[in-house]
């Protein structure tokens, strides 16, 4: 019998596994405390002595609106955490309230009246392919348009609503009775869980009995008086409009996410609660809700998380929430390190706190397991048929009636606003004294949108420019049917027109810096370039968090849930104030927002795509190369073209995102498209008028959008061929073998 031979030399020991990751370790906090010592000769060579001792000095400035009361004297500690409390109080009234809304969005997509479903759809598609930044301008100028304080609206009882915000009553007194009911709630669920229902009813009567002893609450009011309000809870204008924004665009995500959670539920769970005597909606709230509830808590989560990071948005509407104020703590003290630092550990210490809350709850409502998992899904076939049918067919008749004429009316609304009514030509004084949409001041205004504050001589290289990207996109978008080689020539044809409008050559032109870019010339290159450098690393990102490396992996698994947590604001701030330091200047500012925004979609990609590489067999990668491929010719010919279909979809929402991430370079400066709508919106003569200017920006992003899903379902229906792939007929054909016979 013969031994397995052994190798001479001994196992490697703790010391010598641990000695690569110490490296790492070493190498990049040595570069990080060089970086460190760099920016801080920077700022000593402004005068600007760093370190987080401006915490302590006084702010200076005041919050206008915050439950916590701060004056200009106060440190910038307590600013910070005014601004602080302004963002948690942003997310406890506007997750409540998306929830809802996209809840009943989603059960209209779902609903078996064709006008209810496409009437969701309807409002679900431009929520969704619109910027939030963009939504926001328009809530904020739709409500600027509301009457002044005399003349307030009133819908409901002590409820008023005027171009100041919103008034509501107030409970004054609250806040101890609430402590008090929480405590006794906690308390009551242990104490029933270890001592019976007995001591759960003692300490609600304990809780009682505290509440006797509370001073009483009492309702305040708000009234008008003089030019103003009193009395109530006031919240400004740009709390409204930043409340209305996120609501409603995390609520149109929100809805398809409740949609696709009740397909998802197995008919044989529903045909069981049916089985046993169920009332439809007895099976829609005992057997579908449970269900349905733990396939969407993941992805709810994660809306949660982004709306969180999108209230920083608020910096762009003048509400003061945390990253704004430590915005203006960066301007005031010139300590930008300092100041994202804390922004940093504020963001990711929030997104911990919030995921790890609903990962609880998601693993506490996913610890029975998932049921039946088998058959057809609800998914399949008709919702109503699988819960039982509807008892009274006559609802339905005149619920589609209703809603027709609404709808009905509401079209012609529209049409008489948008089309019969509407000024296309002429001044702002053609438009003063119409009531239709004013289109004169998108026509009027069109060379500032289209090209933003660069020279006449500048505009027709940048036309060029613009004509060769929007031919090149639609190229690669929608020209399958072109031969590879002819499409890649052309492609190769339209970059060279791009680049020589740009750069004089060969005709002696002058060359346009991307200092001097604006308008839609930003945004195409932005979008492309950031989409095109994304991919690559994305897939490297993906490859190294999956590597058998571990501090490869450790690496890059810290640097994309970092990136994933830090809202996308803070990353543009900090490649606008901290990266000027590092690199020690003459960096544009479109440079640094390129970056930012290629890091960010890149590490959003890289999930997705780790996770289609982790649905793909380890035997199809073990066949190539028993084949005698290389892992590289693998990679590409087998595992990236499966890998690319099962990605499609996850990666559409990548890519729609990173297009309209790229109306966010405004916040930092960048002449975008968005940036030259609201300097048309800023003067005063097309001021009026902002909603026919921002719906005309929000046209060329909903039809980007568009282009990218259609692309999307085209990979996910109709993927390439994969000649390697063992047994597929294209492999057979190319290899010789002939096929059988169909």
């Amino acid at each position: 019998m013969t031994t397995a031979p052994t190798l001479p030399f001994p196992p490697p020991g703790p010391l010598r596994r641990w000695l690569a990751p110490l490296a790492w370790i070493l190498a990049l906090g040595g570069m990080a405390a060089v970086l460190l010592r760099h920016v801080e000769s920077v700022q000593a060579a402004r005068g600007v002595q760093g370190g987080f001792g401006f915490l302590f000095q006084p702010a200076g400035f005041r919050i206008s609106e915050s439950l916590l009361a701060v004056t200009p004297d106060a440190p910038y500690w307590m600013s910070i955490a005014a601004g602080l409390v302004n963002t948690l109080t942003v997310a406890a009234v506007a997750i409540p309230l998306a929830t809802a809304l996209g809840i009943a969005l989603g059960l209209m997509r779902l609903s078996t009246h064709p006008l209810a479903a496409r009437c969701a759809a309807a409002v679900i598609a431009p929520l969704r392919n619109t910027p939030v930044l963009l939504q926001l301008f328009v809530w904020y100028g739709l409500l600027l348009r509301l009457p002044d304080v005399r003349q307030a609206w009133s819908p409901l009882p002590s409820v008023l609503l005027s171009n100041r915000g919103l008034a509501l009553p107030a409970v004054q007194g609250w806040l101890p009775y609430a402590a008090v009911a929480l405590i006794a709630l906690v308390l009551g669920w242990h104490a029933q869980r270890r001592w019976g229902r007995r001591a759960a009813i003692a300490s609600l009567l304990v809780a009682a009995l505290a509440w006797a002893i509370l001073p009483a609450m009492h309702i305040d009011l708000p009234v008008k008086r003089g030019l103003g309000l009193q009395g109530g809870w006031q919240p400004s204008i740009e709390f409204a409009a930043l409340l209305i924004g996120l609501v409603v665009f995390h609520a149109a995500y929100i809805a398809d996410i409740v949609r696709a959670s009740v397909r998802a539920v197995p008919v044989g769970l529903v045909e069981a609660g049916q089985a046993m005597g169920l009332t439809p909606w007895a099976v829609l709230r005992r057997v579908i809700a449970p269900y349905a509830t733990r396939v969407a808590l993941p992805p709810y989560a994660n809306q949660c998380l982004a709306l969180v990071k999108n209230s920083t948005l608020a910096i762009a509407i003048g509400y003061q929430e945390l990253m704004a104020v430590i915005n203006t703590a960066i301007t005031q003290t010139g300590l930008a390190l300092e100041g994202i630092a804390v922004a940093v550990a504020a963001y990711l210490l929030l997104a911990l706190v919030l995921g790890g809350g609903l990962s609880a709850w998601n693993a506490r409502n996913t610890r029975h397991g998932p049921g039946d998992t088998h058959g057809a899904r609800l998914g399949d076939r008709p919702l109503w048929r699988a819960t039982g049918g509807d008892a009274h067919p006559w609802r339905g008749k005149a619920a589609s009636t209703i809603l027709a004429v609404l709808l009905a009316a509401l079209a012609w609304a529209l049409l008489d606003w948008a089309v019969l009514r509407a000024v296309w030509v002429g001044g702002p004084s053609a438009c003063a004294n119409t009531a239709g949409a004013c289109w004169a001041a998108v026509g009027e205004n069109l060379p500032l949108l289209l090209f933003g504050t660069m020279t006449a001589a500048d505009r027709t290289p940048a036309a060029i420019a613009c004509v060769a990207l929007l031919g090149g996109i639609a190229l690669a978008l929608g020209g399958r049917r072109v031969p590879r080689k002819a499409r890649a020539g052309t492609l190769a044809l339209l970059l060279l027109i791009v680049a020589s409008a740009l750069t004089g050559w060969p005709w002696g032109g002058a060359l346009i810096g991307p200092q001097r870019w604006g308008g839609l010339l930003v945004t195409l290159i932005l979008a492309i370039a950031a989409l095109a450098a994304a991919v690559p690393l994305a897939f490297a990102l993906a490859l190294l968090r999956r590597s058998a490396n571990r501090t490869g992996s450790l690496a890059a698994a810290g640097l994309i849930e970092g990136v994933r947590g830090i809202p996308l604001v803070t990353q543009l701030l900090f490649a606008s104030f901290v990266m000027p330091m590092l690199l020690g200047g003459g960096v544009s500012k479109f440079s640094m927002a390129l970056a930012a925004l290629t890091l960010h979609t890149a590490c959003l990609l890289a999930e997705v795509l780790r996770g289609a590489l982790q649905a793909i067999p380890p035997g199809q990668m073990m066949a190539a190369r028993a084949l005698g491929m290389r892992p590289a010719t693998a990679y590409a010919s087998v595992i990236w073209p499966q890998a690319r279909r099962i990605a499609a979809p996850a990666a559409l929402g990548v890519f729609v995102g990173a297009v309209k991430d790229t109306s966010l370079v405004s916040i930092i400066g960048v002449f975008d498209v968005l940036g030259a709508a609201k300097a048309v919106v800023a003067g005063t003569d097309w001021r009026p008028y902002h909603v026919e200017v921002y719906l005309a920006v929000a046209m060329l992003y909903f039809a980007a959008s568009l282009a990218l899903s259609r692309v999307a379902r085209r990979m996910e229906v109709n993927p390439p061929a994969n000649p390697a792939a063992c047994g597929s007929k294209t492999g057979r054909r190319r290899s010789g073998t002939p096929l059988p016979p169909p």
